[in-house]
């Protein structure tokens, strides 16, 4: 072998260890470089479009009216632009999603209603877990991966679960009140909601459905804009399971409403059952390797003319497919 082809092949050979190193710590190196960016800044109050029954209620929270007892929370200044959703009921109210750590939630739910208010998050991620512990009724899924985790009461979010880091927040814990199965109903008084389990995001993810209201608030299961399937524990195989399922579930008529907002759409990001089958279509496909997504990482799959799902190198056979 000459030197040039032995030089050929060692080179190779780095190459190659290269490729795999960069390959196993991906989501790691994402996460840093994330992190070295920073969150940027507050938008301007003022060139932030409004919704028809959206108002400010200081200098970072707005609330949108979806009935006269349900409240869209937004953060729009904010890039991530949060929305949590307040449901009052005659006795009581639950507030889903306690928004980012940036400012207090708690405050702005006060305002609106005076009945005792729980908190549950559709996952753990901090921008949805950012105030739990400015409330005293902190319920959670009865979810045997989570429950088994209380420490006296207090359950604290792991790394991977919070992701705070990224922005500089730093992992806090909250006292759990209750623990709430899915399938299960609670009544806040002329108002009934269901727990729904729908890993995809996340395998802790949920949802709380208001059957007689045809309403599915869902976090960052789906929606329009990006959806994003390639973060730490994100499987794909229990997307399309998720998704399936809840096709076969929710009445044609029911609205989804998502956690994110675009600074193009000033209400609260809703979708349709029309949408969840699309995802279904996009993520079959993914499957079938009949989607090959562009991009080097995440690669980008277009669903619809107003969704792309983002993934992890994708298809049987690979991590973000396989993770149960």
């Amino acid at each position: 072998m000459s030197k040039i082809s032995s030089w050929l092949v060692r080179g190779g050979g780095v190459l190659a260890v290269g490729l795999g190193v960069a390959y196993f710590f991906r989501t790691p190196v994402m996460l840093f470089i994330i992190t070295l960016a920073g969150a940027p800044p507050l938008a301007d109050q003022a060139g932030i479009p409004m919704a028809v029954n959206e108002e400010w209620v200081d200098d970072f929270y707005t609330v949108e009216a979806l009935d006269p007892q349900t409240f869209a929370i937004s953060e729009p200044r904010y890039f991530r632009n949060v929305y949590s959703y307040l449901l009052v009921g005659s006795e009581q109210a639950l507030l889903i999603d306690s928004g980012s750590p940036i400012r207090d939630i708690s405050k702005v739910v006060a305002g609106l209603t005076d009945k005792p208010v729980s908190v549950i998050s559709t996952h753990l991620h901090f921008d949805h877990v950012g105030n739990h512990n400015r409330f005293e009724t902190i319920l959670m899924p009865d979810l045997p991966g989570l429950k088994a985790r209380l420490v006296e009461g207090h359950f604290v979010p792991e790394a991977d679960e919070h992701l705070g880091r990224v922005e500089g927040f730093v992992i806090e814990g909250w006292p759990v009140a209750g623990w709430w199965a899915p399938g299960a109903t609670m009544d806040l008084g002329d108002r009934v909601l269901t727990l729904l389990s729908t890993p995809g995001h996340t395998p802790d993810s949920v949802s709380i459905w208001e059957k007689e209201q045809d309403r599915l608030f869902m976090g960052d299961y789906a929606g329009d804009g990006q959806v994003y399937a390639f973060m730490p524990n994100t499987s794909l195989r229990s997307y399309l399971e998720t998704t399936e399922r809840l096709i076969g579930l929710l009445p044609s008529a029911t609205l989804l409403y998502a956690a994110h907002g675009a600074a193009d759409f000033p209400q609260a990001p809703v979708t349709d059952i029309a949408a969840l089958v699309d995802l279904r279509n996009g993520v079959a496909a993914l499957r079938d390797g009949t989607s090959p997504g562009a991009g080097f990482w995440p690669r980008a799959h277009p669903i619809n003319g107003n969704t792309v799902i983002l993934t992890d190198w994708s298809g049987p056979g690979t991590s973000s497919w396989d993770f149960q």
